[in-house]
């Protein structure tokens, strides 16, 4: 799948840094948005993006100190439902069998990957 607009949310600059790297390597054509903050995510999307209908595709980081990835996607889920276009892989150092297992209860996530993303682990995921 081909993918016009990607975001990529994680608190840490060196990471969204890197993965900006192999994600431009896999889609060259893409504009790559990134964000450090997960309410200026949630804005941007809002007040942007999801009015879209083209897909979307996210790289979220599961751990940030002022929400969970999983806070992220509920937030909004429960409060704008407006995750039809959004294509979620989720980005985290967490081997935790639980976070994996908690992926799987959202249509949003399409994979699961434990950093440090390569290009190889990103075209597994979308297939």
């Amino acid at each position: 799948m081909n993918f016009k607009t990607i975001a990529i949310l994680d608190d840490n600059p060196t990471t969204i840094f890197y993965n900006l790297d192999v994600v431009s390597d896999v889609f060259p054509e893409s504009k790559i948005l990134t964000f450090e903050d997960a309410g200026q995510f949630i804005d941007t999307y809002i007040k942007t993006l999801h009015s879209t209908q083209e897909p979307i595709l996210l790289l979220l980081d599961i751990s940030m100190p002022d929400r969970l990835g999983y806070e992220v996607l509920d937030e909004l889920e429960d409060e704008f439902e407006v995750l039809e276009n959004l294509h979620v892989i989720m980005v985290t150092s967490s081997n935790q069998k639980a976070d994996v297992e908690k992926s799987t209860r959202y249509t949003c996530i399409r994979g699961y990957i434990e950093k440090p993303l390569t290009e190889e682990m990103l075209k597994k995921v979308l297939g």
